[in-house]
């Protein structure tokens, strides 16, 4: 392999391009090339690693206690980390005679004190390593979008009032034009400001502002903007630095129209927002469920792009609730859909469902109504989702069961029960229930039986330490070396992160009353009150975002293969060296949380 093959070979690997030509230079000058027979010992605990070793050709396996948790090929590199702390736990042996590259200690440690992206991919935090993996895939793969303009994705027409517009005058205009935000033009100390659903929700029903009075003093102000001919990838920046949902376009210094994250994150899927377009449009049911087939290719085009499991979870939702909320209103007499609230609930609830694996809906019905009445409409609404691909839910937790069907006051009773007198599987219902919103139909109905929850919690400490110890329910599969503790190379990533993370997060949520139901979403809330400290928060957020992640990553390969899914299984020897780091990391994080959870809520008084 000549020099220059060399250094082409090795500024394929990351964080290796990260180098300057000079430290580069320096790295290939100091690196030897080297052949090692089947079952040599490169480090183990008693032989001191000397080397950066970069496979060129061949497999080494790194061994905890005899067991295999690594296979490491062509590309791939071992083991910094015992370069770094002067130690291992693991023996790297060969599996198939090995052609490598051997960087030696003193240079590695030397690139680590000269070049901070270097030394940050490979001992810095959780959320660094992540970034910094994803730097190069990014440049690459997401160079078509970083060309496209705002005006080549979809923007709705604004809906724009006078700011002495009264509030219900401008919710119908908002309603008629089918949009999901008023701009408000001439207020009192502002040219422009925007309202949205939440600062309806906040104002109209939570502090009981006149919805006669004019609009403008609620409007939001300043508005973030955007204009027409600038980059899509700086309006996802400002939508993702500033956490709204939503742009003001701006053109020729007027207002013309809104760009949606919706919209935005379709377009990054390769023009996906016809699905968006298709959704609405459908007049049929057939219609209807046409749109929603290519769904699992909008993921797999998200994924593949390097898209945070975060944005294809909330692109995927929404197209989720759309489709919910056109079947209800297709299915449902519209005299009835006034008189009741379908809700989703669990993952997708709180927006972190991504592929179809199964379905958690219910119905709340007003008080005044009849219940028989909605049950054929909800059992053709559940076998038309079954049609649509929506799997069964094995808990029965759906419409068409009627304790998910059932009168406000008979809910009630049963969040009572839940609380005060819980067994079988109550706390995991109540759990999947406070996760709830209302997809279509009077969202008042949920939002009366939220505020109940939260008021019956109010100073109850023993149940929410016993609500709060469901967090500790599984072992945490890591052990005090770092080393992941397996069942034949497998591991369970809901049992041993998302599953804790989800539910100590949702304690924390209900026990300061919060109402927004994603785990993100909930986290930062908590970091706003001081419950979490915004350092750890970060690194609880990039571990849930892992988590989920690899989880994806394996559903989406067992599809690929046309296997049944795993369901939330990993193959470890399946997972390149970073992804093995950043699960590992991933699960301390999870521990202290485990920690932080228990100690908060005084788990330990409860049996």
């Amino acid at each position: 392999m000549s020099l220059h093959d060399q250094e082409s070979f090795l500024k394929s690997i990351h964080p290796f391009e990260m180098l300057t030509q000079t430290e580069l230079n320096s790295t290939l000058n100091s690196m030897n090339i080297a052949y090692y027979k089947k079952d040599s010992i490169l480090i183990s605990p008693g032989v001191e690693s000397k080397y950066l070793y970069i496979v060129v050709k061949g497999e080494v396996g790194e061994f905890h206690e005899n067991e295999l948790i690594k296979v490491y090929s062509n590309s791939n590199t071992f083991d910094a980390d015992s370069l770094i702390y002067g130690k291992t736990e693991d023996s790297f042996s060969v599996l198939e005679e090995l052609i490598c590259f051997e960087l030696d200690k003193k240079v590695f440690l030397a690139l680590l004190e000269t070049n901070d992206v270097f030394k940050n991919f490979f001992i810095q935090g959780l959320a660094n390593k992540i970034q910094s993996a994803k730097q190069k895939e990014y440049s690459t793969q997401l160079s078509g979008f970083m060309i496209a303009k705002v005006f080549d994705s979809y923007i709705h027409e604004p809906c724009i009032v006078d700011a002495n517009t009264p509030i219900m005058t401008a919710l119908k205009k908002m309603v008629n034009s089918r949009n999901k935000c008023i701009v408000v033009k001439n207020g009192p100390n502002y040219d422009c400001g925007i309202v949205t659903d939440s600062t309806i929700r906040k104002y109209v029903l939570f502090n009981n502002y006149d919805k006669f009075k004019p609009i403008g003093p609620i409007a939001i102000h300043p508005i973030i903007t955007i204009e027409y001919d600038d980059f899509l990838s700086n309006a996802l920046f400002l939508l993702t630095k500033n956490s709204i949902k939503r742009l003001v376009v701006i053109k020729d210094d007027k207002v013309f129209g809104i760009l949606e994250q919706l919209d935005l994150l379709s377009y990054f899927a390769n023009h996906t927002h016809l699905v968006s377009m298709q959704i609405r449009k459908a007049k049929s049911i057939e219609e209807l469920k046409s749109a929603s087939k290519d769904f699992i290719n909008i993921i797999k085009k998200l994924h593949a792009k390097g898209t945070k499991v975060e944005y294809i979870a909330q692109l995927i939702s929404e197209l989720n609730e759309q489709i919910y909320k056109k079947l209800y209103e297709m299915i449902m007499p519209k005299d009835l859909a006034k008189k009741a609230a379908l809700i989703v609930m669990g993952s997708e609830g709180r927006k972190e469902q991504m592929l179809k694996t199964d379905q958690d809906n219910a119905l709340i019905i007003d008080d005044f109504e009849n219940e028989n009445d909605f049950e054929p409409h909800m059992m053709k609404f559940n076998a038309t989702l079954l049609d649509f691909g929506f799997p069964k839910c094995d808990g029965n937790i759906m419409v068409s069961n009627p304790y998910w069907r059932k009168k406000s006051k008979k809910y009630i009773s049963e969040i009572e029960r839940w609380l005060e007198a819980p067994s079988g599987d109550d706390y995991m219902h109540f759990a999947i229930f406070f996760d709830s919103i209302c997809v279509a139909g009077d969202e008042n109905l949920l939002i009366k039986l939220k505020e109940i929850i939260f008021k019956k919690l109010k100073g109850k400490d023993v149940i929410m330490a016993n609500f709060a110890k469901a967090t500790l329910l599984f072992e945490t599969p890591i052990g005090m070396f770092s080393n992941l503790k397996t069942d034949h190379n497998k591991v369970d990533v809901k049992k041993g992160g998302i599953f804790p993370i989800v539910q100590g997060v949702r304690s924390l949520a209900l026990e300061n009353s919060i109402t927004l139901t994603n785990t993100i979403e909930r986290i930062n809330e908590l970091v706003k009150l001081k419950i979490l400290e915004e350092k750890f928060a970060s690194e609880l957020i990039e571990s849930f975002d892992t988590l989920l992640n690899l989880r994806l990553k394996q559903r989406l390969s067992e599809i690929k293969l046309e296997k049944k899914m795993g369901n939330n299984i990993i193959t470890i020897n399946e997972l390149n060296k970073l992804e093995l780091d950043l699960l590992k990391d991933s699960f301390k994080i999870v521990n202290i949380f485990k920690k932080f959870i228990s100690h908060h809520f005084n788990t330990d008084m409860v049996s």
